[in-house]
């Protein structure tokens, strides 16, 4: 199922994550691997500490970044598909309650 704006997503669970200055650094245990994301993508990490819809999730990079909410999607979409791909987040419907 694709992301779109009307999907909820979340942070995956047990993920290990540092911040070091104005970014972080996500350790998948699973999949053996870790993301670095910048500040933005920091600001989306925390963000995604509970279920948010992606349209909500935009709109409020869009006040913070001072960029329209049209370009927000365009960008953080794909984004939070590769991090769904290395299993990072997951759309809120299809973790287990």
């Amino acid at each position: 199922m694709p992301i779109e704006p009307s999907s909820r997503i979340v942070r995956g669970e047990e993920l290990m994550s540092t911040i070091i200055d104005t970014e972080i650094v996500i350790l998948n245990m699973a999949k053996n691997n870790y993301v670095g994301l910048d500040e933005i993508g920091l600001r989306i990490w925390e963000l995604l500490g509970k279920p948010i819809r992606v349209d909500e999730l935009c709109n409020q990079l869009s006040r913070e970044f001072h960029a329209t909410p049209e370009q927000i999607i365009a960008d953080v979409i794909p984004f939070l598909a590769d991090l769904e791909s290395e299993g990072i987040v997951n759309l809120a419907n299809r973790q287990s309650v």
